[in-house]
């Protein structure tokens, strides 16, 4: 199955930053942190440490001395490497500041987002098993155990057609993640506990909305059925008042975004913005479907006139036996086809092989 490839520009516009500066007023309250060098290079290297009084790890039962002194023994080894972890965050330590003011601000609960990707491959390492965050240690351990923070690092450039892998000479990985990423910003936001059932992911082609996908495709949820037409309407509206007239859009032509919209009064939120294809998921979708798909005519004049398509593909889940695999197996959906063999995987070595053959 051929996936579309992305250009560069298209990638940079769905950072964070880009598009937030566009939209901030129709999504969730956010911080915007400068990502330094000396961050990247930590991100990078190998392990996570978590210290007795790191804030991301409950708090310890007090032991007694004999206790301590057999565990200081036994461990000297882990609290060596907690000594030299505690001295490479020295290295950013304002950057700690800067996200323990954010959080504050935020009402002391944030979920991070890093250049493209959310950490919720990692949510495994938190005491809530959720992308919840109360004080910087959890952000800095979500961050560094999540391959999705990873590949935003070294990979994402990896899938644009017109990504060129010869960088300045003897350049190591670790270096050109810290030349690509010198203007990178983590976003905090506002944590809100959302109903996962209303969140969807929406397909524009060549500047037309065409398609609508549950976002969660390992649950079936019936009421969806009653309620598809309001919330089509909802994302259709919401996309022709505050997207498609922007200034963002009038640069993009096919785009992908993410919206999560309030169960009772279906008001719509801005959750993310993604490019056409690359290893953004189709969901309910195939790609070659959504490449042959054309955007209607505009609705009829009158009263009811949106000025969307009127003819705009809404996927659901229609049966619990069309749940797709994922969640059950305690890994995201977005993560689900990206082993060996998968359609992802095998996009990303042909962007490679035709990199190295150029």
């Amino acid at each position: 199955m051929e996936i579309p490839s992305p250009t560069i520009a298209a990638l940079d516009a769905a950072r964070f930053a880009s598009w937030y500066a566009s939209f901030g007023a129709h999504t969730f309250e956010t911080r915007l942190v400068r990502v330094p060098a000396a961050f990247v290079r930590y991100a990078l290297s190998d392990g996570v440490v978590a210290g007795e009084m790191n804030a991301a790890l409950p708090l310890r039962v007090e032991r007694d001395a004999f206790d301590a002194a057999e565990s200081a023994e036994r461990f000297a080894d882990a609290n060596e490497e907690e000594a030299t972890d505690e001295e490479a965050r020295q290295a950013f330590a304002e950057f700690e500041r800067d996200v323990a003011s954010a959080i504050e601000e935020l009402k002391g609960e944030v979920a991070p987002k890093f250049a493209w990707s959310a950490p919720k491959d990692a949510v495994w390492v938190s005491a809530g098993n959720t992308m919840k965050c109360r004080n910087v240690d959890e952000v800095v351990m979500l961050l560094k155990s999540s391959d999705s923070v990873a590949h935003d690092l070294t990979e994402a450039y990896r899938a644009c057609q017109d990504y060129s892998n010869h960088g300045e000479e003897g350049e190591s990985e670790e270096e050109r993640a810290v030349r690509q990423h010198e203007t990178t910003v983590l976003a905090l936001r506002e944590w809100y506990d959302l109903n996962p059932s209303m969140e969807f992911r929406c397909f524009v082609k060549n500047k037309n909305l065409i398609g609508i996908s549950q976002r969660h495709v390992n649950d079936f949820y019936d009421f969806l059925f009653r309620d598809k037409d309001s919330i089509e309407d909802a994302i259709a509206i919401f996309w022709e008042a505050n997207i498609s007239g922007s200034s963002w859009h009038d640069e993009q032509v096919d785009y992908v975004f993410d919206v999560y919209v309030t169960p009772k009064t279906k008001k719509v939120k801005i959750v993310d913005f993604n490019v056409w294809g690359g290893t953004t998921l189709p969901l309910l979708f195939e790609w070659h479907e959504l490449e042959a798909m054309e955007a209607g005519s505009a609705v009829a004049e009158g009263d009811d006139a949106c000025g969307y398509a009127d003819n705009i593909e809404f996927r659901i889940i229609e049966s619990q036996g069309h749940i797709r695999p994922g969640l059950q197996l305690g890994v995201p959906f977005d993560l689900y086809d990206t082993t060996q063999g998968s359609a992802i995987a095998e996009f990303l070595q042909e962007q490679r092989r035709q990199q190295e053959g150029q």
